[in-house]
């Protein structure tokens, strides 16, 4: 099958996976599995982790007895997954957890779940409406009626302080303290922000809104049941500057 433009542009597919692991390792504090397993609570298992990384949200929802798939395009994140899998079996804390190499805006597994996630603001890796549009309409096909998809993102206009235009193109001003002061640029026709994590792999991120967000929803069959300023704390959604849209989505 053709990969999907976010696939092959976003420099997900590619990124270095000893990098990932290095600059998110696994165990997670009980801030940041907080939604997640409020989630898993609500509707159960089994459950989908897109975009899965390390597998670092997996493997604990797993570990609290739920069936749990991940799928991420990357093959050495899912190889880092897989580790990550076998060495807590080996500790003797039983998972149910598999890990799948796939692009996720063409998704077909032949299962349904009871509820999908997708953690750390890896919607952004969908870079057009289509891949958007396609991706939500296969995690709806993969989701039981009365299931949710769950996911977080940034807030565009929370993102975009401090951008200057220069030479007909925008950007953030370095900051070593952010990705070792990588450069950061945005396309507004595109809605793209091009950033070299670390200063050592560039990805493409694009910003969505939370009204774009909402008219994708309505062409593909889901509406916001639940929306928070953030994951970790699940405070209630303002917009200020440290929120972003922790959202759970119902299948309709």
């Amino acid at each position: 099958m053709k990969s999907s433009k976010s696939a092959a542009e976003s420099g997900w597919d590619s990124y270095p996976a000893e990098l990932w692991d290095r600059n998110h390792p696994p165990p997670l504090s009980k801030e940041q599995l907080r939604f997640w397993l409020y989630c898993a609570e609500t509707y159960g298992g089994p459950i989908l982790d897109l975009c899965c990384g390390n597998g670092r949200y997996a493997i604990p929802l797993a570990e609290r007895g739920y069936e749990v798939v991940g799928v991420d395009v990357n093959q050495g994140m899912i190889t880092s997954a897989q580790q990550l899998a076998r060495e807590t079996a080996d500790a003797g804390r039983e998972v149910k957890a598999s890990f799948h190499a796939g692009d996720v805006v063409n998704l077909d597994l032949g299962r349904t779940f009871r509820l999908a996630i997708m953690p750390g603001w890896s919607f952004q890796v969908l870079l057009s409406q289509e891949d958007q549009i396609s991706f939500l309409q296969r995690v709806r096909e993969h989701l039981l009626p009365g299931g949710a998809f769950a996911f977080n993102v940034f807030i565009p206009f929370n993102r975009q302080r401090g951008l200057v235009e220069k030479n007909g193109a925008y950007e953030w001003p370095l900051d070593p303290s952010y990705h070792s002061g990588a450069p950061r640029t945005y396309d507004p026709v595109s809605q793209i922000e091009t950033l070299v994590e670390s200063n050592v792999h560039p990805i493409e991120l694009r910003h969505t809104s939370l009204s774009e967000l909402k008219l994708l929803f309505q062409l593909t069959g889901f509406e916001i049941a639940e929306l928070y300023g953030d994951d970790e704390d699940m405070r209630p959604f303002t917009g200020k500057g440290g929120d972003d849209y922790t959202v759970l989505a119902a299948r309709k």
